[in-house]
C-alpha cells in the first residue's frame, strides 16, 4: 500500500491523463508494484492472517450445513461439489478485492467503490456490509445463546440466568462488549487461533460420532443395534428418508445459500490486505487459497458428519442434535462457543466499518468519529442481541442473509468493483482488463442465487 503522498500523486495521474497504448500501461503497473514494494504493510504475518480469516469465516455457518443439505435434499455428491466449488469461488472474489486495494492503495469497500463507480453511490456497497454483517453477528450471538443455554440446563442455576435469553445477555455484557473495543484486527491473532483449535475439536468430536454407533437407528435385520443415545428417545430419531447420492433440484439452493454466507468474509478483505506484512500480488493470494482450502476441508467433513449422524432431523445448529448426557457433544459445544466467541470481533468490526463508511457519506459523520466508538459498540451489541433474542431459528437469519447479502458481498460486488478499477486504471485493451471481464460472470450467478435462495429459504421455512 502506498503512504498519503504517493497514493495522491498516482491517483491525479490515473484520472486526468489519458491511456496512451501499451508502453503507458506497462510504466504505470511497473510504477505501482515499485510502490507497493516499499510499503511493508501491517503486522499480521502470513500464518496470521491464515489463522484470522480461517476464524473468521469457519463460525456460525458452519453449523447449519447439515441442516442445509437435509433441507435442500441434496446428493452426497452434489453437496460436497457444491461446497468445494463455491470455496473456490469465494477466494477468487477476496483475491479480487485484495487486488484492488492492490491497484488503487484504498483501505476499505468505500474507497473501492468510489474509485469504481463514483464517490455518490459508495454509501450502497457500505449499507449491505453493515446489513449483512449485523446480522451475522445475530447470528453469533443466537448461536451463543443455543449452546450455553443448552450446557446450563439441569445445572442449580435459576432458569431466568441458564436460559437462552439470560445467557444472551450476560456473554455479551461480560465478554462480546469488551473483546468489541478492540479496533486492530492483528491483535486478535492468539484468540484466532484457539477459536481455530476449537473448531477443530468440534469437527473431530462429530466425526467420532458419526463413526462409533451412539447415534445408529439400527437395522431390520437386527445387525446393528440401536444406539445408546437414541434408545431412551430423550433426542428425536434420525432419519434418512432424504439421503441419495445424487439428486440435485432447486432445494439444493437451500445449502447454496448457506454456503453462501458460511463462506463471507469478504466484508473483511480491504483490512486483511491492510494489516498483511509485506502485502504482494502473490502473497495475499496465497493466503487466501490456503485459508479457503482449509476451510473447503472443515465443512466438507462437518456437514458429511452431522448429517450421516441425524439426517433429515438434522436442526439449523447441529450440535442441538447431540444427546444432554454425551460429554464430547458437551466439550464440543463448549469449543464451538469459545470460537464463536473469538470469532465474534471479526464480524462486527466488518458491520461497524461498513455503517461508519455509510453514515459519512450520507452526511452523518459523529458516527464514525472515533470518541463515539465506545457508544458505538454498545448500541450496534444490544440491537443484535435483541434481535437474536426474538428471532430463536438461526436457520432463517442464515438462510436469508446468506442468499441475499451474501450473494452480493461475495459473488457480485468483487468483480464488478475489480474490472471497473482495472478499466479505468489500465485501459480497455489491456491484457489486466480482458482477462477480468471474465470475472463477470460471477454477477448474474449471484443474482440467480440470490433470488431462488430466497424463495427456497422461504418456502422451507413455511413447510416446517
Amino acid at each position: 500500500m502506498r503512504g498519503p503522498s504517493s497514493s495522491n500523486t498516482m491517483q491525479g495521474l490515473e484520472l486526468t491523463k489519458p491511456l496512451l497504448g501499451n508502453r503507458n500501461i506497462r510504466n504505470k503497473k511497473q510504477q505501482q508494484q515499485t510502490v507497493l514494494q516499499s510499503d511493508d504493510g501491517g503486522t499480521a504475518s502470513f500464518a496470521t492472517s491464515v489463522f484470522n480469516l480461517a476464524n473468521n469465516v469457519a463460525g456460525a455457518g458452519l453449523l447449519t450445513l447439515a441442516a442445509g443439505k437435509a433441507t435442500g435434499a441434496s446428493g452426497w455428491i452434489p453437496s460436497i461439489a457444491i461446497c468445494c466449488c463455491l470455496a473456490m469461488a469465494s477466494a477468487r472474489t477476496f483475491i479480487m478485492i485484495g487486488k484492488s486495494c492492490e491497484i488503487t492503495g484504498e483501505k476499505n469497500f468505500k474507497g473501492l467503490w468510489a474509485k469504481a463507480f463514483g464517490e455518490n453511490t459508495a454509501y450502497v456497497v457500505d449499507s449491505i456490509v453493515f446489513i449483512q454483517c449485523f446480522l451475522s453477528s445475530t447470528i453469533y450471538i443466537g448461536l451463543l445463546g443455543d449452546i450455553f443455554s443448552a450446557l446450563l440446563k439441569g445445572t442449580l442455576l435459576p432458569p431466568v440466568v441458564s436460559s437462552r435469553t439470560g445467557v444472551i445477555l450476560f456473554i455479551a455484557a461480560t465478554v462480546l462488549f469488551p473483546l468489541n473495543l478492540i479496533r486492530n484486527l492483528s491483535a486478535l491473532a492468539f484468540t484466532s487461533v484457539l477459536g481455530l483449535c476449537a473448531v477443530l475439536y468440534t469437527v473431530m468430536f462429530m466425526i467420532y460420532r458419526a463413526l462409533d454407533g451412539s447415534y445408529s437407528i439400527g437395522t431390520g435385520t437386527g445387525t446393528l443395534s440401536v444406539g445408546k443415545f437414541v434408545a431412551d428417545q430423550m433426542i428425536p430419531t434420525p432419519t434418512f428418508q432424504g439421503s441419495t447420492m445424487w439428486n440435485v433440484d432447486l432445494r439444493s439452493l437451500v445449502l447454496v445459500s448457506n454456503f453462501g454466507l458460511a463462506f463471507i468474509a469478504h466484508y473483511n478483505a480491504p483490512s486483511y490486505y491492510r494489516e498483511m506484512k509485506k502485502p504482494s500480488s502473490k502473497s495475499f493470494p496465497r493466503m487466501v487459497t490456503t485459508s479457503y482450502a482449509v476451510l473447503a476441508m472443515i465443512y466438507v467433513t462437518t456437514m458429511c458428519a452431522g448429517y450421516s449422524t441425524f439426517g433429515d432431523t438434522s436442526r439449523g445448529n447441529i450440535l442441538l442434535n447431540y444427546h444432554p448426557k454425551d460429554m464430547l457433544a458437551f466439550m464440543g459445544r463448549l469449543a464451538t462457543g469459545f470460537s464463536v466467541i473469538f470469532g465474534f470481533p471479526l464480524v462486527s468490526n466488518g458491520a461497524r466499518e461498513g455503517l461508519k463508511n455509510a453514515s459519512m457519506a450520507l452526511g452523518f459523520p459523529a458516527i464514525s468519529n472515533p470518541k463515539n466508538h465506545v457508544l458505538l459498540v454498545l448500541c450496534m451489541l444490544t440491537m443484535s442481541s435483541i434481535l437474536a433474542i426474538l428471532v430463536s431459528d438461526i436457520k432463517v437469519i442464515a438462510g436469508f442473509s446468506g442468499a441475499a447479502m451474501g450473494s452480493f458481498l461475495v459473488y457480485m460486488c468483487p468483480p464488478l468493483v475489480y474490472t471497473n478499477i482495472v478499466r479505468k486504471y489500465y485501459g480497455e485493451d489491456s491484457l489486466e482488463y480482458k482477462r477480468g471481464r471474465l470475472s463477470l460472470l460471477f454477477v448474474p450467478f449471484g443474482c440467480f442465487i440470490a433470488v431462488m435462495g430466497v424463495t427456497m429459504t422461504y418456502n422451507s421455512m413455511k413447510a416446517a
